[in-house]
């Protein structure tokens, strides 16, 4: 079974309760059995222990991949200096959580309640293994599954480009250079899209996160009646009435009735950083097959951002 885990951003508590109960029923019933963990990216900021998230994961004794997200984007922009750090990457220190990643690294360092602008001098030097592990992240994976092809990414694939070519992005050097290249504006790529899509990016089921699932019913038309209080993974289907989900609680996992080959996308980021839930979700062949998807989560009892009160505007840096 590959296990999926959603957008963490520095909440470790939750990170290692999750982990726990995944490993407690994996010792107990081979059906949950963890032969492999994908982490879809977002493990810093906002949160208070980006620092521990790292670590935690660093140490694992499971087969893991970790996918680049925006934040880890913008930390590499950020320290990198890279060409969009004056009208884009310097947003890491309004907004988006940076100050809360590196006071978890150097707490000796205190900055003001407020936004502070911050730059490169104002910080120390990062370990080597901690700026290798951000270089060292994916920014795409694929797996294929009995006969479905399954796509990870952070965000959404831009259907206006070729597929293929944007899942043939692995690096964070490679991302930026695809985006110059194809002058394409970076809220427009997949570590940063959140367009609905209305079709299949050809034959590949998408698994992302990157869009909080309660607010999801903020830019995209068709949820298929989701219910945002539940926060739970969200199943994006292509249009069509009879697309039915339905949740489990006693087994603890969602039914779907439409055909595989209608279902788009799932989405794994239920807010936890928001005081929701951190979610993991199992994919193997049978389950597949089968319409199944089972579900782990855990609430988190303190949000670290705003309330889902806030501004439409204020998500695309999510």
């Amino acid at each position: 079974m590959i296990w999926v885990i959603g957008d963490i951003h520095g909440m470790f508590d939750p990170l290692k309760r999750l982990i726990s109960i995944l490993h407690s029923r994996h010792k107990n019933d081979e059906k949950w059995r963890i032969d492999k963990l994908i982490f879809m990216g977002d493990y810093i900021d906002f949160g208070p222990s980006s620092k521990e998230v790292i670590d935690y994961i660093m140490d694992l004794p499971f087969e893991t991949i970790c996918l680049m997200g925006n934040h880890e984007d913008l930390f590499l922009q950020f320290f990198n200096h890279d060409d969009l750090i004056q009208e884009f990457g310097n947003v890491w220190f309004r907004g988006n959580g940076g100050q809360r990643t590196i006071q978890s690294f150097f707490p000796e360092i205190s900055y003001h309640d407020r936004e502070d602008d911050v730059t490169i001098r104002d910080i120390p030097g990062f370990q080597d293994k901690y700026i290798n592990f951000f270089k060292n992240l994916k920014v795409t994976h694929i797996e294929k599954i009995g006969n479905h092809k399954i796509a990870f990414v952070h965000a959404l694939l831009n259907s206006e480009y070729p597929i293929d070519e944007q899942l043939s992005i692995k690096t964070y050097d490679d991302f930026h250079k695809w985006r110059r290249e194809n002058r394409i504006w970076i809220e427009d790529t997949i570590l940063w899209n959140r367009a609905e899509p209305v079709n299949r990016f050809d034959d590949y089921i998408l698994i992302h996160g990157h869009i909080p699932t309660s607010k999801i019913n903020h830019g995209w038309q068709d949820i298929h009646g989701y219910d945002i209080s539940q926060h739970l993974p969200f199943l994006k289907f292509k249009s069509d009435d009879k697309n039915k989900v339905f949740f489990d609680y006693q087994s603890y996992r969602k039914t779907y009735n439409a055909s595989i080959d209608k279902l788009i996308a799932i989405n794994v980021d239920t807010g936890s950083v928001y005081g929701h839930r951190l979610s993991a979700i199992g994919i193997s062949e049978e389950l597949l097959e089968e319409s199944e998807i089972p579900i782990c989560q855990v609430l988190t009892t303190k949000g670290y951002r705003l309330s889902d009160n806030i501004n439409i505007d204020e998500i695309y840096f999510s």
